[in-house]
């Protein structure tokens, strides 16, 4: 796998339970180790930041392979401004989604950020651009090779 590792990051509220949020980033990341931090919000509130780290290739396979269609496609799509010029991908999960169990890239504010390190050579954003994209289109033949 052309990406040398995905992290993921989200945000407990006051107004949240801590261990469903945990639980939500698990399935998103796959990972086993959540690490916790405390922070404060703009107004004072206490906010924990989660965070879960996976590297092998297996686990970032099965992350990408655990999205939907439709969502590998807007990935796809949407490749220009999800990486950056130090090869760094984005995307944002739909936190509410992965409590009820699903992944679903993220439309408002309550999310699961995600970024990774595309590995290209010579390192450079065009280079990540054409590996992500195959990647992506990747997981997409494969998909439809099962269906």
């Amino acid at each position: 796998m052309d990406i040398a590792g995905l992290s993921f990051r989200t945000f407990a509220h006051a107004t949240e339970d801590e261990e469903k949020v945990e639980q939500a980033l698990k399935l998103a990341s796959g990972a086993d180790e959540i690490t916790r931090s405390k922070s404060e919000g703009y107004h004072g509130n206490p906010i924990v930041v989660m965070e879960a780290k996976i590297s092998r290739s297996k686990e970032i396979k099965e992350f990408f392979a655990s999205l939907s269609v439709e969502d590998v496609q807007r990935l796809l799509d949407t490749l220009e401004i999800r990486i950056d010029e130090e090869s760094m991908f984005f995307l944002r999960l739909d936190k509410q989604a992965a409590f009820e169990g699903r992944l679903t890239l993220g439309r408002n504010d309550d999310v699961i950020s995600v970024r990774g390190k595309i590995k290209s050579y010579p390192q450079s954003r065009e280079n990540a651009l054409k590996t992500m994209g195959s990647i992506l289109q990747d997981v997409l033949d494969r998909r439809a090779h099962k269906d």
